[in-house]
């Protein structure tokens, strides 16, 4: 019985201990990346993983930095959607206690960064959705609209940038126009609506930041009665998307999916190994990434 008792605190003084900080759990993309972490959780014995709510707040998430630090685990993954103002003064807190780190999608200064690529995100959106438009609307250039969050910081810019060079590629003589959803489906749908009736008359192609702004400007169009003149695309890979793709000669084209709920897997490996003193690169991409329409949405995504 002592020996069974002691092989069994042996085992758990080896388990690396991991803290993860999410961005915001009740945010859809956030509980697709929490689902994800926790289910990759339960199947690494080796691992002991604490979770965090970063609550998309500045406040919160330096606060949560500064609890996981006192809790000494052996790895921190840090998952920052205010980045700009958050992640410098947790970098300041993870240096301080010598904690490893990994930040998720926006970097935490001097830490490994785990991240989608943007560039690839955009412009495999933005070409996709204006050669679909190509292909619908053979005699016309569409108007371009850009939903847009470049508060977001590098992580969106990029993406607009690249979707711009997407489109254009297209459609070289194009008007594109770009406004700010400020993370706002309703103001997303506002937006939408204006450029609309700025645009009467007109083929309208919507390239969206994320899939929720898209949805909200799939229903803007609908309440204008546009939908027949539009045509949307977007990033995420949000389930909320995928009935609309699925639909015959629908005007949502497609997402980029970045499988939010994959990355657990790959993410705490990583950890793992920096836990352990291992190197790991200094950016890690998801190992899947892509954009979905109706052509592979059932190769990937099973029907509900």
């Amino acid at each position: 019985m002592a020996a069974l008792a002691g092989a069994s605190v042996a085992r758990a003084q080896q388990r690396i201990r991991i803290a993860f900080a999410n961005f915001n759990d009740e945010a859809s993309f956030g509980t697709l990346v929490l689902r994800g972490m926790r289910a990759a959780a339960k199947t690494r014995p080796d691992l002991d993983v604490t979770f965090y709510d970063n609550k998309a707040d500045v406040t919160r998430a330096v606060e949560n930095a500064r609890l996981v630090v006192t809790t000494k685990p052996s790895a921190f993954i840090e998952y920052s959607s205010v980045s700009a103002a958050a992640n410098p003064q947790i970098a300041r807190i993870v240096k301080a206690a010598g904690l490893p780190t990994i930040s998720v999608q926006s970097r935490v200064p001097d830490t490994r960064l785990f991240a989608v690529d943007n560039d690839l995100a955009g412009y495999s959106g933005g070409k996709s959705l204006a050669t679909a438009a190509r292909k619908r609307w053979p005699v016309d250039t569409p108007a371009v609209f850009l939903i847009s969050l470049p508060e977001g910081g590098p992580v969106f810019i990029d993406r607009a940038k690249a979707a711009r060079k997407g489109i254009l590629e297209v459609f070289p003589n194009a008007s594109i126009s770009e406004e700010s959803s400020k993370d706002d489906p309703r103001i997303a749908s506002a937006i939408t609506t204006s450029f609309l009736t700025r645009n009467p008359g007109k083929k309208v192609i919507i390239f969206s930041h994320l899939d929720s702004m898209g949805i909200a400007a799939l229903t803007a169009a609908r309440n204008s009665g546009r939908e027949a003149d539009v045509l949307i695309g977007s990033t995420g890979g949000e389930a909320i998307v995928f009935t609309e793709i699925r639909k015959p000669n629908s005007a949502y084209v497609g997402t980029f999916s970045f499988f939010p709920d994959k990355w657990g897997a790959e993410l705490l490996e990583l950890a793992a190994k920096l836990a352990r003193g291992e190197n790991i690169p200094d950016i890690t991409r998801p190992s899947r990434q892509m954009f979905i329409d109706a052509a592979n949405i059932d190769q990937y995504y099973s029907r509900p």
